[in-house]
């Protein structure tokens, strides 16, 4: 069994995105890169926030993809919290519980360029803790403004004010400058990017996956990939400290893409650097729990 935990799939692609000229896939293609891969089910994650390129997508959309899918896709839902209408915990909930009453299992990606701390932001998640889902997440520096995700700036400290008040929510990392804040070295250039060098001891992500139990990892796309393999050894230690809170993504946005982080953690099984128990957690079995799947 493989759960892939970060996917976009739209019914009726049409917009290509900025130069790529390739669209987002469709689900028969979508399908097609999850047989070639050997991934048995994918998270749908809609993308609705100004910020984000290409096409936005309805969730009358996801469910009808997920309708017409049962055994292959996973219904997440996204609320933009600037919305002139929403704001309090109280108007989320009444958007989150139709939602989640058609099947959504989680809140994601979220991509909107507000601050961690923005009261909006936090009324969308308490909506979100009441109805006890998981929150995948995009996260980006103030620094860098012709991107997308929720601002923090270096050392994660509004990130972490959010941890804090909201302890009843599953907070799934995504981005490069979420898995760079894994370094002790980390700075304003370099949040934001692919790091190579070996992992520095003192990172904020390390401890605050050891103080924060609601903190989990979604290893998807470049930026998961490139925590796995900058510095291997320090990957094996932290793949065994937080075994039970890390999952698989892939985020293919397209044909073209072919992220090989189901092949690397086979390998690293095959030669003894992870065990059978600790692949399939992140392959599937902690995405099975923290989901609320009831697979297993």
């Amino acid at each position: 069994m493989i759960i892939d935990v970060h996917g976009h799939v739209l019914r009726w692609p049409i917009i290509k995105r900025g130069t790529n000229p390739l669209t987002f896939m469709d689900p028969d293609t979508q399908i097609r890169r999850m047989e070639e891969k050997g991934v048995d089910k994918m998270v749908i994650l809609p993308l609705c926030s100004a910020e984000v390129a290409a096409e936005h997508q309805s969730m009358g959309e996801v469910f009808e993809i997920v309708r017409m899918h049962p055994d292959r896709f996973i219904p997440f839902c996204v609320i933009e919290p600037r919305r002139s209408d929403l704001g309090t915990e109280k108007e989320f909930r009444h958007v989150l519980e139709q939602y989640v009453e058609h099947g959504a299992r989680g809140l994601g990606e979220v991509t909107a360029r507000v601050y961690w701390d923005d009261q909006r932001l936090w009324g969308l998640l308490a909506a979100v803790q009441h109805h006890g889902i998981p929150v995948t997440f995009h996260t980006s520096p103030p620094e860098k403004t012709n991107t997308y995700g929720v601002i923090d700036t270096v050392g994660l400290p509004r990130f972490e004010k959010t941890l804090q008040q909201f302890p009843g929510v599953n907070f799934f990392g995504h981005s490069e400058s979420f898995w760079s804040e894994i370094s002790g070295d980390v700075t304003v250039e370099t949040k934001p990017t692919y790091p190579t060098t070996p992992v520095k001891p003192g990172g904020t992500l390390v401890r605050l996956f050891r103080e924060y139990p609601n903190l989990c990892g979604d290893l998807s796309a470049g930026s998961g990939y490139n925590l796995l393999t900058r510095d291997p050894s320090f990957t094996y230690e932290f793949i065994d400290e937080f075994q039970d809170r890390l999952m698989m993504g892939l985020d293919h946005t397209d044909e073209e893409i072919d992220f090989q982080h189901i092949e690397w953690l086979k390998a690293q099984n095959a030669d003894g650097h992870i065990s059978d128990e600790i692949l399939d957690k992140l392959l599937w079995r902690n995405a099975d729990r923290l989901i609320g799947l009831g697979i297993a």
